[in-house]
């Protein structure tokens, strides 16, 4: 709050994975979350005297990056409607370098969670946040978030094993 580059730099570090995360749940192409990530810190640190409370940091970015993803979808909306008379030429196809389709899959999968689902293994599995700052992020108690992932694994076990069975 007074400043200080390098503590910016340092909270981007801590939380860019998770921002990240959310911002892929958005796009689904790691090129752009990463460059919605860089708006989202890039309005968080314009903005930062606007924050009130400092221990709310954390919840105030996810807002950030989620109003940026609606931001980015609304564009992509207009964008495709002023595109539309082209709808004969297909669009580039978006390939990842990851070669398992169940990871594709385990990807969407996440997607699909509901939203605290979703925050929670966002910020617990693949944000690598331990416990405590997980729940603190999201406003958990520490059994809620266990319970919370707990519902999410269960859920994502699921559909892993309703894709292998299925068709």
């Amino acid at each position: 709050l007074s400043g200080d580059r390098e503590a910016f730099a340092e909270l981007y570090d801590r939380r860019a994975r998770l921002i990240r995360a959310i911002c892929f749940h958005t796009t689904g192409n790691l090129d752009t979350a990463a460059d919605l990530t860089q708006e989202v810190f890039y309005r968080a640190y314009v903005k930062l005297r606007t924050l009130r409370d400092p221990h709310r940091f954390v919840p105030w970015l996810i807002a950030i990056a989620k109003q940026v993803g609606r931001e980015w979808k609304r564009g992509r909306l207009r964008e495709m409607r002023r595109m539309k008379p082209l709808s004969d030429v297909a669009p580039p196809a978006v390939k990842d370098d990851l070669p398992d389709d169940r990871i594709d899959f385990l990807r969407t999968a996440v997607g699909t969670l509901p939203e605290r689902e979703r925050l929670s293994v966002q910020a617990f599995y693949l944000s690598g946040l331990d416990a405590d700052e997980a729940r603190t992020v999201l406003g958990l108690s520490r059994p809620t978030l266990y319970r919370v992932l707990a519902a999410a694994r269960l859920r994502l076990k699921r559909m892993l094993c309703e894709q292998e069975v299925g068709p």
